[in-house]
């Protein structure tokens, strides 16, 4: 638990909070070892409480490492829910044990990498790791020996084991897949006993320092009067430690993501395995109550990544990339019978399953979606299966298979239009229930239909299906694990609910007090160009942008005619809009989310520079994620180190002004 009396809770003597956020990989000190570690949150936390700010917002730093290489820069991907990844050690605790030697090429090193840009991820890793075994030969006895390792060792030691275990495996392996592992491809307690000590052994000591360094971190923000909230990302890789020492807890033939929204017109596909949840309530969720326990160490709040997962998730069949052949689980499928006699669809009549739910495929089709690729198609990936229908070949009929053999971006994203030409979906567990496939209004196979009232028929059926069939259902289930997982600590709970949201989640989260995010660009109701941050409910958090979008001056770039429409009706400031953002402009829309009635006004660190003309870095470096990409390297950094930020009194007082004048001062 932390040490000091720092608590973020609703309608206290301070109602009101301003925080920033900011990826730990992001952050740069003078002493960086090319990325931001858990020591550089405490000269962070100096910037953010001389800002009269009182919240640091981070994302998931647990460990990630799959695939060895840069693709384990995205942190929502982790290895372990509890562990913590070894990128974010300090290093500067090595470097009094080294040779005059290694101090030299230490301090090259570090100077070298921490004068880039962008975080050369593999190169830190690499250097990191190879002074973390200089450490540990030279003070793992010591620190073994200690009563504070031996207390972090029982205390945590249910998930040390078996995360231990599996990094040592993975690098024994050089692969993370541990169905290839042997006999150690099934997780027995007893197989453990026949691994390395040593080898486990370096892992309990990297998690020990890593403890330690964010739990100081955590110590030293709360005596300046700062919080720090964490992000709990909705999903694990399906080569973990947790998924190997329990894969009952996971379907692990399926994957997460998220159907179409504002960030994907495909969708999203994380790839992690959807959650057994009845497997989970047989311990009143005890795994889910163990991850907030341990988080609760170090935050004060947490970020529930996708909030609308615990009441309902996308689930994509394992051969699939992209995610429009996905399915809501849990959810009410459609029977024949109520597909034909409540929205009058000829379901058998007109071919049934053949006709519904297999890839409408046919000359014409081809030729509209393929141009120059028609040839090629029909001659490598089709074959006729009868009355001028074709199907794809045994060896491309997923989109995995094709994703494996056709290197052509353009026709490979052909194929998975060809695909993706379905009406219906079978339900991945029940026989004889059907899910319509989502947005297939967009797709040939209904434009083939003539008849224009079972067109409108289909239409219904899909409104009904995504939009109310399903509120009380997931609600039902929503109550069943959220009160449970919140009442598991003290902390402020806060939910990511952007996308497709059900109706009734901003109720269920009302009531159970998790906080909504609120982006006003990102409106709830498509009836507006905007959330309106006056209707903002004190349970909310408001931001001007989040991980997954732009920044606001590259937003405000990206389409000039609603640029325009947002300067005169929004901001009413009137005449033509400017074609980059102006300090004044980015002033103005802080300081309107800064007054809102939102318990939390949290803005990312680019925008709040974006206030101020001194401060301003490479616009087009400052995106962390690009949702829609599957592999997107996560490596922006800060252009500026913390101490340049502490020692700037100009953006320091700019938002310690703006909190000074804005609702955000009550209390204080």
């Amino acid at each position: 638990m932390a040490t000091t009396n720092y608590r973020l809770e609703p309608h206290t003597s301070i109602p009101y909070h301003t925080g920033v956020a900011i990826p730990v990989f992001s952050l740069r000190s003078e002493q960086s070892f090319g990325i931001g570690d858990f020591s550089d949150l405490k000269s962070f936390a100096d910037f953010v409480a001389k800002s009269g700010m009182d919240l640091i917002q981070i994302l998931p730093i647990n460990d990630t490492t799959t695939f060895m290489d840069w693709r384990d820069s995205y942190p929502y991907r982790a290895i372990s829910v509890f562990a913590l990844h070894p990128i974010y050690l300090d290093m500067s605790v090595f470097r009094e044990i080294l040779t005059d030697t290694e101090k030299a090429e230490f301090d090259a090193q570090q100077k070298s990498l921490n004068t880039l840009k962008t975080v050369d991820y593999e190169a830190v890793l690499d250097a990191k790791w190879h002074y973390i075994k200089i450490g540990y030969d030279k003070l793992s006895k010591n620190i073994f020996s200690s009563m504070a390792f031996l207390d972090f060792f029982a205390q945590n030691r249910s998930w040390l084991d078996p995360y231990a275990a599996f990094c040592y495996l993975r690098d024994l392996h050089h692969t993370s897949d541990y169905s290839q592992w042997g006999e150690f491809a099934k997780y027995s307690k007893d197989k453990l006993k026949k691994l390395s000590t040593s080898g486990l052994n370096l892992h309990y000591f990297v998690q020990f320092l890593l403890h330690q360094q964010l739990k100081s971190a955590s110590d030293y923000a709360h005596a300046l009067g700062v919080g720090l909230k964490g992000d709990i990302a909705i999903g694990i890789a399906h080569d973990s430690a947790d998924a190997w020492s329990d894969e009952s807890l996971y379907h692990m033939d399926f994957q997460t993501g998220a159907p179409p929204d504002a960030f994907s017109e495909t969708g999203q596909n994380w790839g992690f395995p959807t959650y057994n949840w009845d497997k989970m309530a047989e311990t009143n969720f005890a795994w889910w109550q163990q991850r907030l326990t341990v988080m609760r160490t170090y935050f004060d709040a947490y970020r529930l990544d996708h909030i609308l997962g615990f009441f309902r998730i996308w689930e994509i069949p394992n051969h699939s990339v992209r995610a429009l052949l996905g399915q809501f689980s849990p959810a009410l499928g459609l029977t024949v019978d109520e597909i034909e006699n409540t929205y009058q669809i000829p379901f058998s009549s007109w071919g049934g399953d053949d006709r519904f739910t297999q890839p409408f495929i046919k000359d014409w089709v081809v030729r509209e979606l393929a141009g120059d690729y028609n040839d090629k198609i029909f001659a490598e990936f089709l074959e006729p299966r009868g009355n001028g229908n074709y199907r794809f070949k045994a060896s491309y009929n997923t989109q995995k298979k094709i994703a494996a053999q056709v290197s052509d971006e353009q026709l490979r994203d052909v194929l998975f239009i060809l695909q993706e030409n379905v009406l219906f979906l079978a339900d991945h567990r029940i026989p004889g229930l059907y899910h319509p496939r989502i947005k297939f209004m967009d797709t040939l196979s209904f434009r083939e239909f003539g008849d224009e009232q079972v067109k409108q028929n289909l239409i219904r059926l899909h409104n009904d299906y995504f939009y109310t069939r399903h509120n009380e259902f997931w609600q039902e289930k929503a109550y069943q694990k959220l009160p449970v997982i919140k009442n598991a600590t003290d902390m402020l709970s806060c939910g990511e609910d952007l996308g497709m949201v059900p109706d009734n989640v901003p109720d269920v989260m009302w009531h159970l007090q998790i906080l909504r995010l609120i982006i006003e660009r990102m409106p709830s109701d498509n009836t507006h160009i905007v959330n309106h941050l006056d209707r903002a409910p004190y349970l909310s958090v408001v931001s001007t942008s989040s991980h997954d979008t732009s920044t606001l001056r590259q937003w405000w770039k990206e389409d000039p005619a609603f640029t325009q429409k947002y300067y005169n009706d929004v901001m009413h400031w009137w005449g033509k809009a400017p074609g980059f953002m102006t300090q004044e402009i980015a002033t103005e829309i802080i300081q309107r989310h800064m007054n809102s009635d939102a318990m939390l006004a949290i803005f990312p660190l680019q925008d709040l520079l974006a206030m101020t003309s001194c401060c301003l870095g490479d616009e087009s470096l400052e995106r962390i994620n690009q949702p829609e990409m599957p592999f997107h390297y996560w490596r922006y950094r800060n252009h500026l180190s913390n101490e340049t930020l502490v020692a700037d009194d100009d953006i320091t007082s700019k938002i310690k002004g703006l909190i000074a004048i804005t609702r955000r001062h009550i209390g204080r």
